[in-house]
C-alpha cells in the first residue's frame, strides 16, 4: 500500500492539535498487550442487504495520526489504512498491526479516521494534503456502481483520543452513514388498465466524488466533480414482476432477490430534469425511470406502443424484452430482438434463445418522472409513485427524430408523487408532496 502523507504548511500548525496537559506518569498496559481495541456504534434503521449495521460489520479500515511525529511540517500516519477485524462475539475489533505508541508521547492526542468499506477493498485511491489547522485526509474517486444491486453502504467515523487518559482503553468509534438511501414504491387504482413493472432507474445522480475526512462529529464531507450517471436495476431471473391492478397501497418496485431494495447514492441537492426545455436531459437533471408495460381491461398492450396511433414512429420507442414464465409474472431471461424477429440472450445477437413451453416474451418500455432531491447523508428517502391517472413521460433516451419525443406524455402524463424522509440518526419521518409531471 502506498504511504500516505499529511503535509502541514507550518510546524506550528501541528502544535495547535497537541494536548496542553502536563506530562504525567507513563501508563502501563495492564495485560502486556499493546494492541488497540475498538468498539463501534452505527445508527440503526430498517436493515436491508446493502446496509451496514452492528450485526454485519465485521471489519473496517483505520488511519491514526500522532502530531508528535511531525518532522519539518510533514506527518506520516502513525497507523496507515490498516484493516481491523471483529475478534470475538463481544463486538471488539483489533489487529496486530494497530498498537499504541511507545511510552513517552502520552501528552499528545491521537486522531482516528475510520471507514467501511476500506479504500483498498473498493479500488479507491487515497491521498492526503495539508490544510491548516485541520487534518485533510481524502478518499478520492469514490465511485457509485451503475448497477443498484452492486451498491454498498459507506460509513465513516472520527475520534480524537487523549493518550494521557485513555491509553490502553477500548476506543469507541461512532460511525455515521455517509450515503443517502433511495427507495421507490408504486401504487395505482386505475380500473381501466393494469401496469406491470420490471425495473427501476434513477437518472442524473453523481457517479464519483471525493470524501474529505474532517475532525468533526460528522467525520467529513463530499466534494463533487461534474460526473453524473444513471443507475438502474432490471429484474433478474426468478424475480416476480410487480403488477399494479387497482393497488391502493404503495409496494416496492426495487426488486429484492439481489439485495437491491434500496439505491445507495451520493447526497446532494439535485434539480429535476427540465423535460420541457431539455428533452434529452443534457443538464443531467434528476428523474425516476420505471420499466413498465400497460395493459387495458381487454388485455391489449397499450405501452410500449403496438401501432402508430401515438405518432408515425411510435414503434421505434426503445423496448426491453423479457421472457416470463411460471404464472406469467416471473422473469426468466432478459432478451434482445434481432432484425430477423428472433430473440437472443446477448446484445451482440450471437446466442439464439429458445422460448420454453409455457413461457412468453413481454415488451417493456421506460417511463420517466422528473423529481427533485435534497438528499442528506444518513437519511433515506421513499418516493411513492401513483399511477392511478397516468404513466409519465417518455425517457430522455428517446431520439428526437423518432417521435413521440422525450418528455412527451405516455398515454397520460399525470403521475402523483409523495416523498417520505426518515433518518438513520434519529428515526424521524416527514412527508412532502411533489407536483405530478
Amino acid at each position: 500500500m502506498n504511504i500516505i502523507k499529511l503535509t502541514y504548511l507550518t510546524v506550528g500548525a501541528v502544535l495547535l492539535l497537541a494536548s496542553c496537559t502536563n506530562d504525567g506518569p507513563e501508563p502501563k498496559s495492564p495485560t502486556g498487550d499493546n494492541r488497540m481495541y475498538f468498539r463501534t456504534s452505527i445508527p440503526s434503521g430498517e436493515s436491508r442487504a446493502q446496509v451496514v449495521d452492528m450485526d454485519n460489520l465485521d471489519e473496517f479500515c483505520v488511519t491514526v495520526f500522532n502530531p508528535a511525529d511531525a518532522v519539518d511540517g510533514n506527518l506520516d500516519p502513525f497507523i496507515n489504512n490498516i484493516l481491523v477485524r471483529k475478534s470475538d462475539e463481544s463486538g471488539v475489533f483489533s489487529s496486530e498491526e494497530c498498537v499504541w505508541p511507545s511510552p513517552g508521547k502520552e501528552k499528545y492526542d491521537l486522531t482516528f479516521f475510520a471507514c467501511y468499506p476500506a479504500p483498498a477493498s473498493t479500488g479507491n485511491n487515497t491521498t492526503m494534503s495539508g490544510i491548516v489547522p485541520d487534518f485533510d485526509f481524502k478518499i478520492t474517486d469514490f465511485t457509485i456502481s451503475e448497477d443498484i444491486s452492486q451498491q454498498v453502504d459507506f460509513i465513516a467515523a472520527y475520534r480524537s483520543v487523549s493518550m494521557k487518559s485513555e491509553m490502553y482503553s477500548d476506543i469507541r468509534l461512532d460511525f455515521q452513514h455517509k450515503l443517502s438511501r433511495i427507495e421507490v414504491n408504486a401504487k395505482g387504482e386505475s380500473k381501466s388498465c393494469k401496469i406491470e413493472i420490471a425495473g427501476i432507474l434513477i437518472g442524473g445522480t453523481y457517479s464519483k466524488a471525493t470524501f474529505d475526512f474532517k475532525p468533526q462529529p460528522e467525520a467529513g464531507d463530499w466534494i463533487f466533480g461534474e460526473e453524473k450517471q444513471d443507475v438502474k436495476y432490471i429484474y433478474t431471473p426468478g424475480e416476480r414482476i410487480v403488477t399494479l391492478d387497482n393497488t391502493a397501497t404503495g409496494v416496492s418496485i426495487m426488486g429484492g432477490t439481489q439485495g437491491c431494495n434500496y439505491a445507495m447514492l451520493l447526497p446532494d441537492e439535485y434539480a429535476a430534469w427540465n423535460y420541457e426545455n431539455d428533452k434529452t436531459n443534457s443538464g443531467q437533471g434528476l428523474y425516476l425511470g420505471v420499466l413498465l408495460r400497460v395493459i387495458d381491461i381487454k388485455g391489449k398492450q397499450q405501452y410500449p406502443y403496438t401501432d402508430t396511433n401515438q405518432g408515425p414512429n411510435a414503434l421505434n420507442i426503445p423496448k426491453v424484452y423479457l421472457a416470463v414464465g411460471g404464472d406469467g409474472t416471473v422473469m426468466s431471461q432478459q432478451l434482445y430482438k434481432g432484425g430477423d424477429g428472433k430473440y437472443y440472450t446477448d446484445s451482440q445477437l450471437t446466442a439464439p434463445y429458445s422460448l420454453p413451453q409455457g413461457s412468453t416474451v413481454k415488451e417493456f418500455g421506460w417511463s420517466a418522472i422528473p423529481v427533485t432531491g435534497d438528499w442528506e447523508p444518513g437519511y433515506y428517502y421513499t418516493y411513492t409513485l401513483d399511477y392511478t391517472y397516468g404513466v409519465g413521460l417518455h425517457a430522455p433516451d428517446v431520439k428526437p427524430s423518432e417521435g413521440p419525443n422525450a418528455g412527451d406524455p405516455i398515454i397520460s402524463d399525470k403521475v402523483g408523487l409523495t416523498v417520505t424522509v426518515k433518518g438513520w440518526q434519529n428515526g424521524t419521518t416527514t412527508g412532502i408532496t411533489v407536483p405530478g409531471s
